[in-house]
C-alpha cells in the first residue's frame, strides 16, 4: 500500500519551480444478471458489463453494480500487491487497459469474460494512459519521458512502439488530443518549458513549442495539466502557477492566464473548470479571451470534476483530497449546492499535493475511498450518496464500462 500512495498520490516533481502531485484521472444497462461463482477467483461468465464499474485495489479487482450498490464479481488471479495507474476502456467497451506500476506493465481485461488476457511490458514509473484512436493505447513512462503505444486488437503479442516526448528522456507527462488535431497531438512534461508536438502516425516528437520564447513569460517552468476548447481552437497548458494558451492552428502563444491546475471541459464544451487550489474557476471556453465567468471555493482540496447535465443545467461533482467530503456545484449560478460524505483516502503526513480519482456515467459519480476500503456511489440526479460499496482496502482506481467523463468532452476519448 505504501508504494501505491507514493507513486500515485504523493510523488512530487520539481521542474523549474513546478511542484505537482501525480494523478492516476454510472449505472446503465447490464446485459447479464447471472453472476455465478467458480473456483478460479474470476467469478462466473458474463454476457457483458456495460453499466458496471471496475474498482482496482492491490490484490483484487471488484466489479460493482452502482445501481444496486453491490459487488457482483471479483478478479483475483495473478494480482499480488499491484499498484495501479490510469485505466482506459476501448470504444467498443470490450477491453479495459490499466497501468500496473509495480511490474512496469499494462494489464488488459476482457469485460466479457472478466479475465486478464494480457500483461504488456512498458517503461518504468507509468502513471497516465490515453486512447487517441480506436486501435491504440498510449501509456506514459515518467522515468523515460516517453509514450509506449500498445495495439488494442492484439495486446497479447506484447508489441509496443516507443515515442520519445520529453526533451531529456525523462519527466512526468500527459497527452492532449482531439479529432480537430488530425494525426497530431500535444504532450506536457514537468521537466520541459513548453509543449512537445506529437505526430500520432509517425510516432515521433515533430516539434517543441518553447514557452520561454514568449515575451509574456519570464521564468522557466514545466508543463502538466492540459485542455482544449473546440469552439475557439485554443489549447491550455499549466505552466508553473500560470496557464499558457496556444492557438492550435498556428501553435503560437496567444495568452498567459494567472491561474493553474487541473482543467475539465463541460460536456457541452462551453465552460472550462480549473482547479486553482481550493478555488474552482470557470472560464468561458467559447471566448478567445478565456473570460472567467465565476468561481467557487471548495474547502478540502477538490479534485477531478465530473459533470451531469440535468435538462440543460450542468452540475459538477468532485471529491476532496484533504477531507472525507465531496461537493456538488451548480455551474449556472457558480455555487455549492451540497457537500457529500464520500469517505476518506490515505493521506501521508505532511502531504500537500494529493490526487483522488472519480468517474461519472449515466446518473452516477463514483470515487474510491482507499482509507475506508469502499467506493462511494453518488446519485447525481438526486445529488446524494446512494451507496458505500465495501471492497478491499487500498482501492484507488475506478473504470466505468461506458462513457466515464475522462475524455476531452466527457466521453471515452
Amino acid at each position: 500500500m505504501t508504494r501505491s500512495i507514493d507513486r500515485r498520490r504523493f510523488v512530487q516533481l520539481s521542474a523549474g519551480g513546478l511542484a505537482v502531485g501525480l494523478a492516476g484521472c454510472l449505472g446503465g444497462d447490464d446485459d447479464d444478471d447471472e453472476n455465478g461463482d467458480d473456483d478460479d477467483g474470476n467469478g462466473g461468465e458474463s454476457g457483458g458489463d456495460e453499466g458496471l464499474a471496475y474498482a482496482f485495489a492491490p490484490n483484487q479487482i471488484s466489479i460493482i453494480d452502482p445501481a444496486e450498490g453491490e459487488v457482483v464479481d471479483e478478479i483475483t488471479d495473478g494480482i499480488d500487491d499491484y499498484s495501479w495507474g490510469d485505466p482506459r476502456i476501448t470504444t467498443d467497451l470490450s477491453q479495459i487497459f490499466v497501468i500496473e506500476d509495480s511490474q512496469d506493465q499494462v494489464v488488459v481485461i476482457d469485460t466479457e469474460s472478466r479475465e486478464i488476457t494480457a500483461e504488456v511490458g512498458i517503461g518504468p514509473d507509468a502513471t497516465h494512459m490515453y486512447h487517441p484512436n480506436d486501435d491504440e493505447m498510449w501509456a506514459h513512462s515518467d522515468e523515460n519521458g516517453a509514450f509506449y503505444v500498445v495495439e488494442t486488437d492484439s495486446p497479447e503479442d506484447g508489441d509496443v512502439r516507443v515515442v520519445e516526448s520529453g526533451l531529456d528522456d525523462e519527466g512526468h507527462g500527459k497527452l492532449l488530443y482531439h479529432e480537430d488535431f488530425g494525426s497530431m497531438g500535444y504532450a506536457t512534461n514537468v521537466n520541459d518549458p513548453g509543449a512537445p508536438v506529437i505526430d500520432l502516425e509517425d510516432y515521433e516528437r515533430s516539434e517543441f513549442i518553447d514557452f520561454t520564447e514568449s515575451d509574456e513569460i519570464d521564468a522557466e517552468e514545466g508543463t502538466h495539466y492540459k485542455a482544449y476548447a473546440p469552439e475557439t481552437g485554443l489549447a491550455y497548458f499549466e505552466y508553473g502557477d500560470e496557464t499558457v494558451v496556444v492557438d492550435t492552428e498556428t501553435n503560437d502563444i496567444v495568452d498567459v492566464l494567472d491561474l493553474a491546475g487541473g482543467m475539465y471541459l463541460t460536456p457541452d464544451e462551453q465552460l472550462l473548470g480549473v482547479l486553482d487550489g481550493d478555488d474552482v474557476r470557470f472560464l468561458d471556453a467559447t471566448s478567445e479571451d478565456s473570460e472567467e465567468l465565476g468561481s467557487v471555493t471548495v474547502e478540502g482540496g477538490p479534485d477531478a470534476l465530473r459533470y451531469y447535465d440535468d435538462d440543460g443545467t450542468i452540475y459538477a461533482f468532485t471529491a476532496n483530497t484533504m477531507n472525507d467530503e465531496g461537493a456538488v456545484i451548480d455551474t449556472d449560478e457558480f455555487e455549492i449546492l451540497d457537500t457529500l460524505a464520500v469517505g476518506d483516502i490515505e493521506r501521508p503526513e505532511g502531504a500537500r499535493h494529493l490526487h483522488r480519482s472519480g468517474v461519472a456515467g449515466d446518473e452516477y459519480f463514483l470515487t474510491p475511498a482507499d482509507g475506508d476500503g469502499f467506493v462511494a456511489v453518488v446519485d447525481m440526479a438526486e445529488q446524494e450518496v446512494a451507496h458505500q460499496v465495501d471492497v478491499e482496502d487500498g482501492v484507488d482506481t475506478i473504470q466505468y464500462v461506458g462513457d466515464s467523463g475522462v475524455g476531452y468532452s466527457g466521453k471515452i476519448r
